[in-house]
């Protein structure tokens, strides 16, 4: 009589318990009490520190939200489920420069919640809640399709159920959409929050495509995939070139092309002041007619730099008051201060003097000569010609300041989309990184706003450009560039005058 053996079986079982103990361990598992800890930290940070919490919602709403977030923490949850409640909150109070802050976290939460095989194997852009294929690692996906479904879910529902999680100053759902187009940061918001909303119950995607050159939709199926990986194969596959803070080229023997991706420059090694003027030289020596300035794609950084442009731009002094300048606190609570884990470069906002402040109406503080504009005055060298200003969503922060200076005093004309940020003013310059004790997440508390007496008086909304210009489906498809082929017409219509 032949046994036979069952060797396989267990084989198979043991494989499978493997997996799945392997799956529990890599889910870190929070205690509701100690959630709860974190939470009156958080709380106490925002209510005492940040300027501009009752900015875009009453008080009334914000306890309300604060609330639901206390209740969705009183029981045991993985770090995944507390990190998206706390986001869930955050993003309650409308602010582009509060939320926990994907870059800021602890190495072990990166790696447990953002780093798994769980995101879409391409780059996408967005029109409206339309998803465009612009660059893919997955051979079966190129350029030319629209992701009409994922999972059996429409991209329109997705989209929408991901969307108010984004940060974003106010009501500017521009800023949002431009947030989510993965692609574009190391950490994006549709890899991280798609799963999460969206869990995946396989290692595979299936989507409803759309082929603009067959006019075909199609159903297939994709591996999902780590973000980082994918974006290394389309970095290789593409052959992107490496990353340019700033770039001057021509589009023609009249026409320069100064692209600035960022102005971020906290370690002080990038000499922006240089390269305006070794641009404005080169410009000068090819006798260049028309300027065209692109941050289409820079979200802002120090606005110290930006107006160092502004002053090889302009012919008249330009005078700027800044409204951040409004401080909810100026001496942080003993109690909160072991929690900032940027100290060493913010201590210097621990405790500020009441003699430069004055208190506001709403109970903030108002620097003493905050209403006392800054004067740019320009350069003796300066950009002649037609100059242009390429606008987008992303535009916050610094190059928000930008867009809305080449406007008010017509350095430029701007062509493009309306900016992030807003115009009740953006709430950043400084910021307390708090690490929650327990569960190690950490929340950015921006420390400087607009005094809510003048926000109140002004538009939820961002800068409108001289000239709006939709994106379209088709330019997207063929990778044409829409805002760009305006600024040549333009050019053309002056020339030809």
């Amino acid at each position: 009589m032949q046994v036979k053996s069952n060797k396989p079986i267990i084989m198979k079982k043991l494989f499978i318990l493997l997996f799945l103990s392997q799956a529990l361990f890599a889910q870190t598992i929070l205690k509701a009490d100690d959630l709860q800890k974190d939470f009156e930290i958080m709380r106490k940070s925002y209510e005492q520190m940040h300027p501009g919490l009752y900015k875009y919602q009453s008080k009334q709403t914000i306890d309300a939200a604060f609330e639901t977030c206390k209740k969705a923490l009183s029981k045991d949850q993985t770090l995944a489920e507390a990190y998206l409640n706390l986001h869930k909150l955050t993003s309650s109070f409308k602010c582009g420069h509060a939320y926990p802050n994907f870059f800021n976290q602890e190495d072990f939460l990166k790696k447990e919640i953002f780093e798994q095989k769980n995101a879409l194997p391409f780059h996408f852009k967005l029109i409206d809640d339309r998803m465009l294929v612009y660059r893919s690692a997955d051979s079966t996906l190129e350029s030319g399709l629209e992701i009409k479904a994922i999972n059996g879910v429409k991209v329109g529902k997705i989209i929408q159920t991901i969307l108010p999680i984004v940060r974003a100053d106010g009501s500017n759902d521009a800023k949002r959409r431009s947030l989510l187009e993965n692609g574009k940061e190391y950490f994006c918001y549709f890899d991280v929050f798609y799963p999460m909303f969206f869990p995946l119950k396989k290692t595979t995607f299936d989507l409803e495509i759309y082929d603009f050159t067959t006019k075909k939709t199609n159903k297939i199926q994709v591996l999902a995939v780590n973000h980082a990986e994918r974006d290394k194969a389309i970095k290789a596959k593409y052959k992107e070139a490496e990353y340019q803070k700033m770039s001057f080229t021509w589009l023609d023997t009249e026409t320069a092309i100064m692209t600035i991706q960022d102005f971020n420059n906290y370690n002080g090694k990038t000499d922006y002041g240089k390269f305006y003027l070794e641009s404005l030289h080169e410009y000068q020596q090819k006798n260049g007619k028309n300027l065209i300035i692109d941050v289409r794609k820079n979200e802002g950084g120090n606005s110290t730099e930006m107006f160092k442009l502004v002053q090889y731009i302009t012919e008249k002094p330009i005078e700027y008051i800044e409204l951040q300048n409004t401080w909810q606190m100026l001496k942080i609570d003993s109690t909160l201060k072991p929690y900032v884990s940027n100290s060493s470069w913010a201590k210097w906002w621990f405790n500020q003097s009441e003699k430069g402040y004055n208190k506001t109406p709403m109970g903030q503080w108002k620097g003493k000569n905050a209403e006392k504009p800054q004067v740019f005055q320009p350069n003796k060298e300066r950009f002649a010609g037609n100059v242009f200003l390429l606008s987008s969503a992303t535009n916050s922060s610094a190059t928000y300041m930008m867009v809305e200076t080449f406007k008010k005093f017509k350095l430029a004309t701007v062509v493009g989309q309306t900016t992030g940020g807003n115009q009740k003013g953006v709430t950043a310059g400084a910021l307390f990184f708090m690490l929650l004790p327990n569960s190690k997440i950490e929340v950015d508390v921006p420390l400087i706003g607009t005094d809510l007496t003048v926000a109140q008086n002004l538009p939820d909304a961002g800068i409108e450009p001289d000239i709006f210009v939709k994106p379209s489906v088709e330019d997207t498809i063929k990778g044409v560039d829409t805002e760009m082929e305006v600024v040549k017409k333009l050019i053309q219509n002056k020339t030809s005058k």
